[in-house]
């Protein structure tokens, strides 16, 4: 999981968290024409969320929320909740993909920048914050912190590298939607092992996820990161090469033009750093003189909206990534 201003970063999933919402989950929506006050106390509130810098102690279920993670808005849609303000993810209006925004049931939250906006969260007077997939500084939890609970960075995780369970298990802690989040996590975790099962050519092949640009840049994505972490759960695994690059507990790794051959693996997924770089990368020479290039195993994501899916790897988007990106595969590992 990746910042957007650097880096890249349903239909079956879309119908499923419909049916929840149709269920009544709507109904705690946390928007701004949502009810103001919190719910009383109910089970399993109070709770008490550690985090990277403290803990967010929640008496009851916040019924206005601000999604200051990249993604978290993933978790909070199918949930029925709509986030009074969220952080723009992706070139889309709403801030959100299209995995999840027609369950804006249209309404537009306040969307935010990449730079967290301190005194705007404020002025939406959330009762709890999510911060989950985020680089949130202590500077601006403590301040955040002074008027409302903030659900950051999980101990020990990466900035924009929590585990999309463990993201959804804390969000839904912070909600007191543990059961509903659980039923999510079956679900999406179902959606993985159907597409492992049904495509065994996948199992053991190497793969390597690069990220380019018109100006020939490359990066790999590490074990720690969110998509490296779905290929391997559907057996592929990350080339030797890159998992035994030094990359000092970060998302990736940077590639010279000198070490591209560095890149090469059974399958080679490239993603852009902009939607509009994807033609210079198609004729980049440096990649299509790797092996895999040659043998037609070389996967260039010219959809912007699988690109940015793939990098939110999320209980809403890894099932559009699963629809969209699993043929591709399953062709270049022909």
């Amino acid at each position: 999981m990746t910042p957007p201003p650097s880096v890249i970063g349903r239909r079956g999933f879309l119908a499923g968290a419909t049916g929840l919402v149709a269920a009544g989950l709507a109904a705690c929506s946390g928007g701004g024409t949502g009810p103001s006050g919190t719910t009383p106390s109910g089970p399993g509130f109070p709770v008490h969320i550690p985090n990277r810098y403290g803990a967010a102690d929640i008496q009851a279920a916040p019924q206005r929320v601000v999604s200051l993670g990249i993604t978290d808005h993933d978790v909070l849609l199918p949930l029925g909740v709509i986030p009074a303000g969220l952080t723009q993810w992706g070139p889309w209006e709403s801030g959100v993909g299209p995995w999840v925004e027609p369950m804006l049931g249209g309404q537009r939250p306040k969307v935010f920048g990449s730079e967290v906006d301190v005194e705007g969260v404020i002025a939406l007077a959330p009762e709890a914050t999510l911060a989950v997939q985020s680089a949130l500084t202590q500077e601006q939890y403590n301040r955040l912190s002074t008027f409302a609970p903030v659900v950051a960075q999980p101990p020990n995780s990466i900035d924009y590298g929590v585990n999309w369970r463990v993201q959804a298990e804390t969000i839904g802690q912070a909600l007191g939607k543990q059961a509903e989040v659980a039923r999510l996590l079956e679900q999406t975790q179902a959606r993985i092992d159907e597409t492992r099962r049904a495509n065994p050519a996948f199992e053991g092949k190497t793969h390597v996820v690069v990220r380019t640009d018109s100006a020939g840049t490359y990066a790999a994505y590490t074990k720690q990161d969110a998509r490296t972490a779905l290929l391997e759960q559907l057996g592929l695994r990350l080339s030797p090469a890159i998992e035994g690059m030094d990359s000092g507990g970060k998302f990736n790794v940077k590639v010279s033009k000198e070490q591209v051959s560095l890149l090469d693996a059974d399958v080679v997924v490239v993603t852009t750093a902009k939607a509009n770089d994807v033609e210079a990368v198609r004729n980049d020479p440096l990649l299509n003189n790797l092996p895999a290039a040659k043998r037609g195993s070389l996967v260039l994501l010219d959809d912007y909206d699988l690109t940015m899916a793939l990098g939110s790897a999320t209980v809403s988007s890894i099932p559009f990534v699963l629809d969209n990106l699993t043929p591709k595969l399953v062709e270049a590992l022909r």
